[in-house]
């Protein structure tokens, strides 16, 4: 009896264990179904293309590594450098326009457009809206509270102007930007598709590889999470393994504000809404803050970048630039485990 019991609690504890590694897998957007191009300008603009193959340190072959039980390391272990204070080529405060922060670091998109004076110019990056679960493909499309979302942040953005809309060639993002032009009033809006934007800007590598190496070991989102904030990693074989998938985080979020953003946008409209996903919204967000807004999705509470939250790019009359983290909902941030299940 009471080596069956014995049995039985093991069982239980394998199950258990189990159900806590795959958490993850999945969670967030897998926003490359196939190998994802190099991100690349607007045609004519003077934005510079940056080759993976000049990241430092060379890549290694994941397929030479062999596969072995998910041996834990030293947390203080120096897998991934640790944090340091970032460098920007840009303003990272509001300056003199009348804004302020939420709790959590989040600048209202909607006051921002509204502060900002129709001198300067602005670029909203953002994650797409709330989109279904049972796909995460280029299909995907947006759920009613999505659209619903979407609606309400264009509602927040009212103007006489006319926006520049862009968006990844995935149909959540498409109709995210469909779904904020209603809200604002807009009609038969032009909505350009473009891989500057794609969600595999941070790495060196295609989202796939990534996701090959993390699926089975806590989804992309842990270890995207843990890449922008700079702790280490916990799996001792993928620790061999990762840093060499990803740029440094602040020099490629500098490439990113000055030279696909600010290099193109004299050729958008005054503002402009650029809709991607949270492979490329979440490290953005914390390389703007400087590592100050808690997206830590790798421990608890387990935030992860929410829905239409983002950052905002904005040129002044003068040149000057200001990056801001921005939030199109309520709140920045979202807890994957707690999101309402709308198929139910």
């Amino acid at each position: 009896m009471r080596t069956l019991k014995s049995l039985k609690v093991f069982s239980l504890c394998c199950a258990f264990g189990l159900a806590l590694a795959l958490t993850f897998v999945g969670c967030g957007d897998d926003s490359s179904s196939t190998s994802a191009p190099t991100p690349s300008p607007v045609p004519g603009s003077s934005a510079i293309q940056q080759d993976p193959t000049s990241s430092s340190g060379s890549l290694p072959d994941a397929g030479t590594n062999p596969v072995s039980s998910p041996d834990a390391v030293d947390p203080t272990s120096s897998a991934i450098a640790p944090p340091a204070n970032g460098t920007f080529t840009f303003a990272t405060t509001p300056g003199a326009l009348a804004i302020a922060p939420d709790e959590d670091g989040f600048y209202d998109m909607g006051d921002v457009y509204k502060a900002v004076p129709q001198t300067s110019k602005i670029a909203f990056v953002i994650r797409h809206s709330k989109r279904e679960k049972k796909n995460t493909g280029t299909e995907s499309q947006l759920t009613p509270i999505g659209i619903q979302m979407a609606q309400a942040l264009g509602a927040k953005l009212v103007g006489e102007e006319s926006f520049y809309y862009s968006a990844t060639d995935f149909l959540r993002t498409r109709e995210t930007c469909k779904q904020i032009a209603t809200g604002r009033g807009e009609t038969d809006v032009n909505v350009v598709t473009w891989d500057g934007i794609n969600g595999d800007y941070f790495l060196t590598v295609p989202s796939d590889t990534l996701d090959a190496l993390v699926s089975e070991r806590g989804g992309n989102p842990r270890y995207i999470a843990q890449y922008a904030y700079g702790v280490p990693y916990t799996n001792a074989m993928v620790a061999s393994i990762i840093p060499a998938y990803f740029y440094d985080l602040f020099e490629r979020g500098n490439q990113f504000v000055n030279e696909v953003i600010v290099a193109n946008m004299p050729s958008w409209k005054r503002v402009s809404i650029l809709v991607s996903h949270d492979m490329l919204v979440e490290p953005l967000i914390v390389f703007v803050s400087n590592r100050t807004i808690n997206l830590r999705i790798y421990e608890d509470p387990n935030r992860w970048v929410n829905y239409l939250s983002g950052i905002a790019v904005i040129i002044d009359e003068a040149g000057a630039v200001t990056v801001l983290p921005v939030r199109g909902a309520e709140v920045g941030w979202m807890v994957i485990r707690d999101e309402i299940d709308e198929s139910v």
